[in-house]
């Protein structure tokens, strides 16, 4: 799997933390991946805000909290 499928697999529409989507992921797959270094794991997660396939905000206690975007309103 790429590193962007791996991190979107461990997200939901409902938010977590870096450190929470760190932890899903697993240190073999982080190793595996090149994401062992956290700023490389939240520069990835930051692609893909950015890409339009996830969406984060700052929570109240300063985490960063990331999520998948909710499906289109039809």
């Amino acid at each position: 799997m790429s590193r962007e499928s791996e991190l979107l697999s461990v997200l939901t529409r409902e938010p977590a933390s870096t450190e929470t989507l760190y932890a899903r992921v697993g240190y073999a797959t982080l190793m595996r991946l090149g994401l062992i270094p956290y700023a490389d794991f939240r520069a990835e997660l930051q692609m893909l805000t950015a890409d339009g396939r996830a969406e984060s905000y700052t929570a109240a206690d300063g985490a960063t909290m990331w999520r998948l975007p909710a499906p289109p309103e039809s």
